[in-house]
């Protein structure tokens, strides 16, 4: 008798998020997308989608300066975040404001989530891969598992949201489906998008966030980022999912909603 399990592909299919117009791109904190996937987001943006940012927690606990005060400490974050999402050109961030590596629960999160998608009404969205293996940050986790549950329960009337309010700028009334949801910093990509042409400026938005990272370390990021990306593309190369003139890439996983409910 044979022990091995056999992996079952999913027979559902692999949406493009490039059919997507309006993005909401949901984070743990204030950087996480741009390093994990800024040229997806640039990207989003030269083809047309508005991208809007959702950041879970405050971001105070990773701040080096500790003689800032948080008032202080929390206007700094916020300058870099919008420094940065200018660059990308993304419409604006939006903060849930929940304690950096503090008590919080995937359920409080969902719920705001749930709000903020009835409010902007995407039809993708962005959020950490919850099923990441090796993950020992909590923000990650809870903020992905927190991003997923809204995407497949917004449209369930009868699940809670809660009474915040977006700015009115970012409010849509017209309704629409969510296509696709891509996940990153996933152990299993689907997609693997070309960011050659916008590496740059995903550089410049990452180089913004100043006061979570020494000199030393941001020189390390910024020099470790593109080789990463090169890396990437290999392995998108190797899948056939990437061309083969493609120098630079970050990887995804790109699932339908219906892929994230009991569907296989």
């Amino acid at each position: 008798m044979h022990s091995e399990f056999v992996d079952i592909p999913s027979l559902m299919p692999v949406p493009d998020i490039f059919s997507c117009k309006r993005v909401l791109a949901i984070q743990a904190h204030y950087d996480d997308i741009d390093i994990a996937v800024g040229g997806l987001v640039a990207q989003l943006v030269k083809n047309g989608a508005e991208v809007l940012y959702v950041t879970v927690t405050d971001d105070l606990a990773g701040v080096i300066d500790l003689t800032l005060s948080k008032e202080v400490a929390a206007a700094r974050l916020a300058s870099e975040a919008e420094k940065a999402a200018k660059i990308l050109g993304v419409l604006g961030i939006y903060y849930l404001n929940y304690p950096d590596a503090g008590d919080w629960t995937v359920y409080q999160a969902r719920r705001d989530l749930i709000t903020v998608v009835r409010q902007f009404q995407p039809d993708g969205v962005i959020s950490l891969d919850p099923w990441l293996n090796n993950e020992a940050h909590a923000d990650h986790y809870k903020s992905g598992f927190a991003a997923v549950e809204a995407t497949i329960l917004a449209d369930v009337l009868g699940v809670e949201g809660n009474e915040l309010q977006i700015p009115a700028e970012f409010v849509s009334h017209e309704k629409r489906e969510i296509q696709a949801v891509a996940l990153f910093n996933s152990n299993q990509a689907n997609t693997f998008v070309e960011i050659d042409q916008v590496l740059e400026a995903k550089l410049a938005a990452v180089s913004q966030y100043v006061s979570q990272f020494t000199d030393e370390s941001m020189a390390g990021m910024l020099e470790a980022l593109p080789m990463r990306s090169k890396y990437f593309a290999g392995l998108g190369h190797a899948a056939n999912k990437l061309s083969k003139d493609v120098t630079y890439a970050e990887p995804i996983k790109v699932l339908s909603t219906g892929t994230l409910h009991a569907a296989r």
